[in-house]
């Protein structure tokens, strides 16, 4: 350990600032500290010479209408925000570099004529200049005014149809029915709304490759002269993995005679098929038989077959697909176990 690091802490601080008096005394120290000064009075006189120059910025500045009554419905799109080039001094949109932009904020009532929602641009320039500050000047302007109808007529209310195209993944499967967040939607109009127009339609969604549950939100397809609340709904496809499932079924007989029983050999067959997960608990009504009519005396066998397959299961297969077979006649209604005549067929 060096007798410099034995010294006590403070006789250390007091010999570095014993070392800074004398660098500052020098004259490399007196032109470093001379430069330093310089240089922060040049940036405030840059800064404060710059904060009053002219530039020119861009802003998008959303708007929003205030105190709109309940009984008035805006029927036509109103822009929700407004893409301008402004001119002034730089002092003049500091503001605007530590805050978001806020809204201009326009009262209903003070824009209202003929039914129409209306500020032109001479309006809005102004309200801009007031936004800003005066002196500023309005370069470009996007959209250059506001204009929409508004109705209190009473609305209507119709179904909401929706299209949707869905292709999950392999080994996955649409589970349940595809399902909107409402299910229909109000119709207002400054006009009367056509009677023959009784459903709405969203934009169809086509998907590929899904293997979970998926929530899309869809805009729903404008009609001119028609405002449409919601404008946008919420979709939601159900979408589950497979599994499989074997089971053990037995065999039914159909369309036999009276007086006759047909026997089959074995009369169970296993089946096996894919299922959406949350079905596996649940019996899946499954049934294979057999048809007396359809049996052919030259052969000794009798084809297997199955009623419809539930629309929930995928890769339907079942063994054996043919069984051998005894026909029993001569029964009587009585007793059909004491007499009988066997054909092995």
């Amino acid at each position: 350990m060096s007798a410099e690091n034995e010294k006590p802490k403070g006789v250390q601080e007091k010999l570095h600032g014993n070392s800074f008096k004398r660098f500052a005394r020098s004259t490399k120290g007196s032109d470093l500290i001379i430069f330093v000064v310089c240089l922060g009075i040049a940036s405030v006189f840059w800064l404060f010479l710059s904060l009053y120059e002219e530039v020119e910025r861009d802003f998008d500045v959303p708007l929003e209408i205030e105190q709109i009554p309940d009984s008035i419905v805006i029927v036509e799109p109103i822009p929700s925000s407004f893409n301008l080039a402004v001119q002034g001094k730089g002092v003049q949109f500091l503001k605007f570099l530590w805050h978001d932009v806020r809204p201009l904020r326009v009262k209903f009532n003070d824009y209202t004529t003929g039914g129409n929602f209306l500020i032109p641009r001479q309006k809005l320039e102004g309200l801009f200049r007031d936004y800003f500050g005066q002196g500023v000047k309005i370069i470009n302007l996007r959209p250059e005014s506001v204009k929409a109808a508004y109705t209190s007529n009473i609305g209507r209310k119709v179904k909401l149809d929706f299209d949707c195209d869905i292709q999950p993944r392999l080994l996955y499967v649409v589970s349940g029915p595809i399902t909107a967040d409402v299910d229909s939607v109000m119709l207002y109009s400054a006009n009367d709304i056509p009677r023959t127009l009784t459903s709405v339609s969203t934009y169809p969604i086509v998907k590929t490759g899904l293997k979970d549950t998926t929530v899309f939100t869809v805009k729903i397809r404008p009609i001119e002269g028609i405002r449409i609340i919601p404008d946008q709904v919420k979709i939601t496809v159900p979408i589950e993995p497979l599994i499989s499932k074997k089971r053990t079924v037995p065999i039914e007989v159909v369309n036999v005679p009276d007086n006759v029983r047909l026997v089959t050999f074995p009369s169970t067959a296993e089946v096996s098929y894919l299922l959406p997960m949350s079905t596996y608990n649940t019996e899946s009504n499954v049934k294979l038989f057999v048809d007396f009519s359809s049996i052919n005396r030259q052969t000794q066998k009798v084809k297997v077959q199955t009623s419809s397959i539930p629309g929930a299961l995928r890769n339907f297969s079942f063994k054996p697909d043919s069984v051998e077979y005894i026909i029993e006649t001569g029964l009587s209604s009585q007793d059909s176990g004491t007499e009988n005549n066997n054909e092995n067929k």
